[in-house]
């Protein structure tokens, strides 16, 4: 049976500076579509923090995308605090037209409008963090306000609760959620992004460097730990390699630049920027091997696109993240925050790297099974049926 769905989402698709959200709820919503589901999406304009996104709906046979432009373009970059015109008149009209609704991302004036709307219309709802629910990295002090105004209603009165992995379980049960409403289902990955598999070379020579080409690929922020990474290159076997740290600057650039500096690496680390699409993954397909030491990382979608180009990987063993790399082929788990054990793991790479990226194309094969697209969304369709029938 077909269900009308609505996704709630502060950003989608093009907006590439927010992190892996917006890519995981294009990701879903077009593979529930495909399932034979008709799915709404409602966002908001955000690209940038310079650029906004067109605001006419985009009904293109699959997907109908709804997208209310926000009073403030600057308060949503930098505050992450998302004010769509529109979108609660847009919900009331909608008098019988979803049998369910699934609000991605927590604490946003989104869910808190589209979570009063379903729990007025009758609508239930599944809510899914995916990693912002913890009172985590920066303005603590706000997300316990927000909790106690709105949060926790928008929590308690989903019908179900995801968890992306049991790292983000315990998260959600240490802020009172309980345990029976929660269901663990990972983030679904975009395999038809490596069909054809992405082409190797083009970063190699922007880059002019032939020896070890370690890669971090991210949003630059504290929580991140660069600064790991970069203490890892400094000395031992790492010394000859190069570092390429790509992603939006969300406060930790200046430090990271600084530490190179007094490390002498300038010449041997590049801070490309935001890398998008194809190009973000012919720079995972050119390296030796791509790092993600992150604290506090619910799921981690770039360790699995690195796979997925054949890559290796050494990751964080804190949460999540690590949790998951650690059943795969071609990854390594270090210590969170050891850059000497950070560096030992990419040397070890790169003195066999042709046998490390065999080991990460059996990795490759495993994403593929475990979290590709067509098999999470026959799972969130279950969760889906699960709670209609309650």
């Amino acid at each position: 049976m077909s269900l009308r769905i609505l996704h709630v989402t502060p950003y989608f698709q093009e907006a590439w500076a927010y992190g892996g959200i917006p890519r995981l709820a294009t990701t879903l919503t077009t593979a529930l579509a495909r399932r034979g589901h008709r799915v709404t999406v409602c966002t908001t304009d955000v690209c940038d923090r310079h650029r906004r996104l067109p605001t006419q709906a985009k009904p293109d046979g699959a997907v109908d995308v709804r997208v209310f432009p926000n009073r403030s373009n600057r308060l949503a970059y930098e505050l992450q605090f998302f004010t769509p015109r529109g979108l609660g008149r847009f919900l009331d009209e909608q008098t019988s037209r979803f049998d369910i609704a699934h609000i991605h991302g927590h604490r946003h004036l989104l869910e808190v409008t589209g979570a009063r709307w379903c729990r007025r219309s009758g609508v239930p709802y599944v809510s899914a963090p995916n990693g912002t629910a913890a009172r985590i990295e920066r303005r603590v002090g706000l997300k316990r306000v927000w909790d106690r105004v709105w949060g926790k209603a928008d929590l308690d009165g989903a019908a179900a609760v995801m968890a992306v992995t049991e790292a983000e379980r315990r998260q959600l049960q240490a802020l009172g959620v309980a345990a029976e409403r929660i269901r663990v289902v990972p983030n679904a990955l975009d395999l038809d992004e490596y069909d054809p598999p992405p082409s190797r070379g083009a970063w190699r020579a922007r880059l002019g460097h032939g020896g070890p080409l370690v890669v971090y690929l991210g949003r630059l922020s504290a929580r991140k730990r660069i600064d790991v990474v970069i203490a890892a290159m400094a000395s031992g076997e790492m010394a000859h390699g190069h570092l390429v740290i790509a992603g939006n600057d969300m406060g930790a650039g200046n430090a990271a630049r600084s530490q190179v500096a007094e490390l002498g690496l300038q010449g041997r680390v590049t801070f490309p920027g935001l890398v998008t699409g194809r190009s973000r993954l012919e720079l995972l397909a050119d390296a030796d091997v791509v790092v993600y030491p992150s604290a506090d990382e619910v799921f981690g979608l770039v360790p699995l696109e690195a796979l997925l180009c054949g890559t290796p990987v050494v990751v964080a063993d804190d949460s999540g993240c690590g949790e998951i790399v650690d059943g795969l082929a071609g990854g390594q788990l270090v210590p969170l925050g050891d850059a000497g054990a950070l560096g030992e793991a990419l040397a070890r790479v790169c003195r066999a790297p042709e046998a490390w990226r065999e080991r990460a194309g059996d990795g490759g094969r495993q994403v593929r099974a475990r979290f590709g697209a067509p098999v999470v969304a026959e799972r969130i369709d279950a969760l889906y049926r699960e709670v209609l029938a309650r």
